[in-house]
């Protein structure tokens, strides 16, 4: 596997254990409720299996790695993906307010990373199985 490419991985399930931390934290000291964490956090792990399709993820002879490239669906995506994360809190403003509000975004972002990882690695595999250096069960 390419070298960024794992450590992209890693990156990002570090960033998703911080924000499940986060998250736990929020819930505990009652700024959250479970319920709103849970939707936020399988809303943001839609949006993060969506956005992983920005990048194209195959199998390089030449270096025989597993790579990642971003294709033209992707830089579109990447485009609409900005603006959703720096107005984010104005769009969710409408309907969580203070603490709340910061809890909702994160269990969002938690979702998104969990959702990116997941997909990742489910491509990352499913390109393994075709050059068959994994086995399919």
């Amino acid at each position: 596997m390419q070298r960024k490419l794992a450590i992209r991985l890693r990156i990002f399930f570090f960033v998703f254990i911080l924000l499940l931390g986060i998250i736990m934290y929020e819930i505990n000291n009652n700024y959250i409720s479970v319920a709103k964490a849970m939707i936020a956090f399988f809303i943001g792990a839609l949006i993060g299996v969506a956005f992983t399709r920005r990048k194209k993820i195959f199998w390089e002879d030449e270096t025989s790695l597993v790579i990642a490239k971003m294709d033209r669906i992707g830089i579109v995506l990447l485009a609409i993906y900005i603006p959703y994360v720096i107005f984010r809190h104005q769009l969710l403003g409408h309907w969580f307010y203070g603490h709340e509000l910061t809890a909702f975004s994160f269990s969002l972002a938690a979702g998104s990373m969990a959702g990116r990882v997941i997909s990742m690695r489910t491509q990352i595999r499913q390109v393994l199985k075709r050059q068959k250096i994994l086995k399919k069960h």
